[in-house]
């Protein structure tokens, strides 16, 4: 594919012509490695919700073709993604038999129980080195790769000294079985922890967080996110949309209650309500909407475009489409490109200061 060079405040943006959107590409943080702005994420492969499995394993296989297909270069999994865990790992592994593993970039990750090899026992989590070198081996040999390029720590251990968990981690980048770290939610100052010990002991650090942000959910990430900026560690958040709210599908009833798109309060959780739709959301939302308007734009698609167009860092939303259309509603939004005014409109709706974030 012929790829024509295209500049932003940031990174250097690399686009590329696909059917229906010319895909962005992007230095992931400070790595050498380019990935599309837009990651997909593969949690709903082959996981059952009431009995159902949310996305089986040809839809899993469409939903890789359709990925590819508008130029998404960059896949999520972990290892416990699925019923039983390492299905979504094996599902790729296989799709992946058709294509050239070279032009992709694959990221997973390891600390929850694995139980796809029967009940977890007592070496069975954690970030110890025992447990990352069983994982890895798992994780490889179900993806059918050599290397993963991106390997996370799917949580902070507490009960595993940091400095044993980087070794290990580093150890599996000096074999080649890895190119780059990358760290999940944790707080800020343990993130800083762990960077401090990677620079005095001479070990590989985190290059890549995969924390939860969006334009709606405005607990305070600040903190996190300077530590990304200063240093130059890329952010590819989760619940880009913020669990569908941000998708403008949701209603407020005069009771303040949420309705869902099928007109059920019973539908959403106390956890969705409780995270995504405060009065700021709706704020937010609002504002999103608006901007839409004016761009003929999805609400989905000005949620996505305003963290892709963060130039703080580099921010690389993960999205986890059920349906190939969904998808390309998604990818949508490296077509759109947002004034100064309209961004500033959706961060004056989340409150956030003359300093950075809420």
């Amino acid at each position: 594919m012929a790829r024509q060079r295209a500049i932003t405040a940031s990174k250097p943006v690399l686009a590329v012509a696909t059917e229906s959107a010319s895909m962005e590409y992007t230095t992931l943080g400070n790595t050498g490695t380019t990935v599309s702005k837009l990651c997909f994420g593969t949690w709903r492969f082959g996981r059952e919700t009431g009995g159902v499995v949310e996305t089986d394993r040809e839809e899993a296989h469409d939903l890789l073709d359709a990925a590819w297909d508008h130029g998404i270069n960059f896949i999520d999994t972990a290892n416990v993604y699925g019923d039983p865990d390492g299905t979504s790992e094996k599902w790729i592994g296989e799709w992946l038999d058709d294509h050239d593993r070279e032009d992709f970039v694959i990221a997973s990750k390891v600390y929850f129980p694995f139980d796809g090899w029967g009940e977890p026992g007592p070496n069975d989590s954690g970030l110890g080195r025992k447990h990352i070198r069983a994982q890895i081996e798992g994780t490889l040999e179900r993806l059918g790769t050599d290397y993963l390029d991106l390997y996370y720590i799917h949580r902070w251990d507490e009960n595993t000294p940091i400095r044993e968990t980087l070794r290990t981690l580093t150890d599996l980048v000096r074999e080649g079985k890895v190119n780059y770290l990358g760290a999940s939610s944790m707080a800020a100052w343990k993130l800083t922890k762990a960077l401090w010990e990677s620079d005095v002991e001479g070990l590989e650090r985190f290059d890549v967080t995969q924390p939860m942000f969006n334009a709606a959910d405005t607990d305070d990430v600040g903190d996190y996110l300077d530590v990304c900026a200063d240093q130059d560690i890329a952010i590819c958040p989760y619940s880009p949309l913020a669990g569908g709210f941000l998708t403008g599908k949701y209603e407020r009833a005069e009771d303040g209650t949420v309705v869902a798109p099928d007109g059920s309060r019973a539908s959403l959780t106390d956890l969705f309500e409780d995270r995504y739709t405060s009065d700021t959301a709706w704020e937010v939302l609002e504002a999103v909407e608006s901007v839409a308007d004016e761009l003929d734009a999805t609400p989905a698609q000005v949620s996505l475009r305003w963290l892709m167009a963060q130039d703080r860092f580099t921010c690389v939303p993960i999205v986890g489409a059920r349906t190939p259309a969904q998808l390309e509603e998604n990818v949508g939004a490296v077509d759109l490109e947002l004034s100064d005014d309209q961004f500033a409109r959706i961060d004056d709706a989340r409150g956030v200061d003359d300093d950075g974030y809420r």
